[in-house]
């Protein structure tokens, strides 16, 4: 027959494997929530025919097209939410157009640029969604001139920035560096001259 001692010294033990296993798990766990939200975002806004077809996409030929995307996150600056009335307001204020959920951004002549939506999963700007990090992507061939429109969407970014107290960050949630900044600009020239090639050679 266990004693008292015995049994408290069980229970101890059983309790602090218990947490020895939560502080072991937690960070991969936490690791895993981080990653899935972007992964989820980005596929939920540029992947599949469901989506596409939910952000009308005018250009049938287009979601054939293989994509070359520049994602840029808002993350805010406490990790605290953002006020999502002012966020809708807001981006309502900078001519987006909202569609299901999401907002696009076009030019005077209807045509997309860039999309906008919240970075957590599944990517959606409603009243009630709770989200600290907005998402703003850029398919580099889906649009006329990708090194003008890198610097519009840049633009919008800083703009709502200022106004969200957020940071401006690459794909990986890391600060947009004035060296990623020249890299993203680089690399929009570059699908340029080779969409204008192509065009010339057809």
């Amino acid at each position: 027959m266990l004693t008292n001692l015995q049994i408290l010294l069980i229970v101890g033990a059983a309790i602090l494997f218990l947490v020895v296993l939560y502080l072991f798990f937690k960070p991969l766990f936490t690791r895993s929530l981080m990653q899935n939200p972007l992964n989820s975002s980005q596929s939920k806004l540029f992947e599949g025919e469901l989506e596409q077809g939910t952000l009308e996409f005018n250009d049938m030929d287009a979601s054939m097209q293989e994509q070359d995307l520049i994602i840029l996150n808002l993350v805010s600056m406490d990790k605290s939410n953002f006020d999502m009335n002012q966020v809708l307001t807001l981006l309502k204020n900078l001519d987006a157009k909202y569609i299901n959920g999401f907002f696009s951004h076009r030019d005077i002549h209807g045509k997309e640029i860039f999309r906008i939506a919240s970075g957590i999963h599944p990517g959606l700007l409603e009243s009630e969604v709770k989200t600290h990090v907005l998402l703003l992507a850029l398919d580099l061939n889906q649009v006329n001139e990708p090194l003008r429109a890198f610097e519009k969407m840049l633009d919008s970014a800083s703009s709502i920035s200022e106004k969200l107290y957020a940071s401006i960050c690459d794909a990986s949630r890391a600060p947009l560096s004035k060296q990623m900044i020249e890299h993203l600009k680089f690399k929009a020239q570059e699908v340029g001259r080779l969409k204008s090639l192509r065009n010339f050679s057809d």
